[in-house]
């Protein structure tokens, strides 16, 4: 694997694990709750994660969904089990995509939803914020749930 590949793969793997802690013994009660009516529930957060690590997979293929999805705020519905066993799949694949990128790769275009042109790298730059500010947006669910149920926060954010 590219060093820079690597690295971004790194931060990714960082925050995947993160992820999981994050939404230890969550239920499917607390994955619908919302800290305000427009607020995005953690179901929904999950579901465009998952969503968006089978759209980067395929953009970097320039196959499958990246063809037909120019909706940056889609997601998929599922279970939260459901939807974590679809993200732990798209993110094997996607690992094992980047894992065979070379320099020639990283340095072709690809369009970003219609809007506008990136190159492959900086696909992989958006894939590992786009990961990690997610999840932070999790953890401020579930703590602002902890807080007004009363459940234990340290369960599942050790902060």
């Amino acid at each position: 694997m590219l060093p820079q590949v690597e690295q971004l793969d790194a931060m990714d793997e960082s925050m995947w694990g993160l992820l999981q802690r994050n939404l230890t013994g969550i239920t499917e009660e607390e994955a619908d709750w919302r800290p305000h009516p427009d607020a995005n529930p953690v179901r929904w957060m999950l579901g465009h994660l998952t969503w968006f690590e089978e759209w980067a997979h395929d953009a970097l293929r320039r196959e499958g969904r990246y063809l037909t999805d120019r909706d940056p705020t889609a997601y998929l519905e599922g279970s939260v089990s459901e939807l974590l066993a679809r993200f732990a799949s798209a993110r094997a694949r996607y690992r094992a995509c980047i894992a065979q990128l070379d320099e020639s790769a990283l340095q072709r275009s690809l369009s970003y939803f219609g809007r506008y042109d990136v190159t492959d790298l900086e696909l992989l730059r958006v894939h590992a914020l786009h990961l990690a500010g997610h999840r932070f947006q999790i953890r401020y669910v579930r703590g602002t749930y902890s807080r007004a149920f009363g459940t234990r926060k340290a369960d599942f954010d050790p902060w």
